[in-house]
């Protein structure tokens, strides 16, 4: 049985949505985890910090010189992080797709235009994404598979990757690509 037109065009829509859900859901979890990032850090510079100066008043000058250390040490991460810049790239980032997705979600039947339309802009998008982290986009893809109650296998992740998922990427060449696959299987 060949496809229509229409066929072709909805899959194209589809697939657009899942790669813009995909991509909310990964902006998502990255803001997330910049906001909890910079919240224990500035917990540990407020609790550090007051332990630092009371030791000092209290003539306790090794206590007071390490607290005093580790308020410097885990602000200047912060700073290197930059975890409300990275927050709020984020969460604009999560915004844009938003209305991207809500554009199409609006739009049942779309032309080739808009698909066109709503293609280019999801590339805009993405030039302005910071380099991603692989191994969380894939858990995020599976997220999706698993919302949509999708049969389509799995990307199999290791405990280990998942566990340092949003900090760096681990093996991520062991991971076969959910943007390979989806082509694989259109081909």
């Amino acid at each position: 049985m060949s496809e229509t037109f229409d066929d072709y065009l909805w899959g194209r829509r589809h697939k657009l949505l899942f790669g813009v859900q995909r991509s909310i859901r990964y902006h998502s979890r990255r803001r997330r985890f910049f906001d909890t990032w910079g919240r224990i850090t500035d917990t540990i510079s407020v609790v550090f910090g007051s332990t630092s100066a009371t030791a000092i008043f209290q003539g306790w000058h090794r206590l007071g010189l390490a607290a005093g250390f580790t308020v410097a040490f885990f602000s200047a991460i912060n700073l290197a992080v930059g975890t409300v810049n990275a927050s709020r790239t984020h969460h604009d980032l999560v915004r844009r797709f938003s209305e991207l997705e809500k554009r199409i979600i609006a739009n049942l039947s779309p032309s080739e235009e808009e698909l066109v339309g709503w293609e280019r802009t999801r590339l805009d998008i993405e030039m302005d994404e910071p380099p991603v982290l692989y191994v969380l986009d894939s858990i995020c893809h599976n997220e999706m598979l698993r919302a949509e109650g999708s049969t389509d296998p799995r990307v199999p992740i290791a405990w280990y990757q998942r566990l340092f998922a949003n900090f760096f990427d681990i093996r991520q060449h062991t991971i076969e690509s959910p943007n390979r696959q989806a082509t694989q299987q259109a081909g």
